[in-house]
């Protein structure tokens, strides 16, 4: 391998959260339209890139991570790659626990990136793949109890990530003076956390879409085609300490959630199903607020919908 200078990390993290945000019309008769904050930086990752990167470089600052310690990680996907590449580029090793559901894409990526990849075939019989992934993570952890594990649903170095990195970028670019409301998924929480923060200090409320399936706002666990939003077994402790930021919740089905991606894609913009769940609570909010309400929905369009192939696209309202 011809192994060339690597980059500084922090300007490339720097460089991850320069999101942009979208115009993605209105959302009602009235004067409320959408703004998206778009989770794909030029890299072509999703946002999880600066998470993974920031991860790795808070936990070095805070002495948690030694000098080539190896990393260990549960991840549906996203997250995963995020972490691969900044091991590599910081000089760590990564292993990461996923499942059969991983996009093939992301799988590959992971691969070339260098990191190993950890697949728990079956999901627990009631709390789903999510669970199964955890008690695989256990026993890896078990097994290596000198891996580092960044263990996002429950670091609060999660949502000091974004705060650090990508709020400062919203707040330069954000016409805080138009936004109504924010509505976001969650699911361990660290955005939410840290956009919810930043319109409250605005004094701007901010909701939540959750999929069906979800407990972490009391919901019945079930399964789901939609990744890396909701959590099945249990309540990460990144959203229980923001929780008094949620304004309300709006349930999302698969098939609205599909139905949203569609839609979506009909104006031109292709995300993936955790998008979609934002844009129908986006929906719903505005419906809420009314036809005489004026300005803006702020949400976060984490996922890329090529990452999900003809799935979603393809799902009829009885998904």
């Amino acid at each position: 391998m011809n192994h060339r200078e690597l980059p500084d990390p922090y300007e490339v993290i720097e460089e991850f959260s320069r999101l942009t945000t979208l115009d993605c019309g209105a959302l009602n008769e009235g004067g409320l339209r959408l703004r998206a904050i778009h989770g794909s930086p030029a890299t072509e990752t999703s946002f999880k890139s600066i998470l993974g990167l920031g991860l790795l470089l808070l936990a070095r600052e805070q002495g948690l991570l030694g000098e080539g310690q190896t990393v260990i990680e549960s991840t549906s996907g996203s997250l995963g790659l995020g972490l691969a590449v900044a091991g590599r580029m910081m000089g760590h090793s990564v292993h990461l626990v996923s499942d059969p559901g991983i996009p093939e894409v992301t799988r590959i990526k992971i691969e070339l990136a260098g990191a190993t990849l950890h697949i728990a075939e079956k999901p627990h019989p009631v709390l789903g793949f999510q669970q199964a992934r955890d008690d695989l993570l256990r026993a890896l952890r078990e097994e290596h109890p000198d891996y580092y594990w960044t263990n996002q649903n429950d670091s609060p170095l999660n949502p000091e990530v974004y705060t650090r990195w990508l709020v400062p970028h919203l707040m330069r670019t954000l016409d805080f003076s138009r936004i109504v409301a924010g509505v976001f998924c969650v699911g361990s929480g660290g955005h939410f956390s840290a956009l919810s923060a930043m319109l409250e200090a605005k004094g701007i409320p901010s909701y939540v879409a959750d999929r069906l399936g979800s407990i972490t706002f009391g919901g019945q666990p079930g399964a789901s085609i939609l990744r890396g939003t909701g959590n099945q077994n249990r309540v990460p402790a990144v959203i229980e300490a923001a929780r008094s930021r949620v304004a309300g919740v709006y349930e999302v089905s698969d098939a609205q959630a599909c139905a949203a991606v569609r839609e979506l894609a009909c104006r031109g913009i292709s995300v993936g199903g955790s998008s979609g769940v934002c844009y129908v609570g986006a929906r719903r909010l505005a419906a809420d607020l009314g036809p005489d309400t004026d300005g803006e929905i702020l949400t976060f369009f984490a996922d890329r919908g090529e990452l999900y192939g003809t799935t979603l696209l393809n799902r009829g309202e009885n998904a």
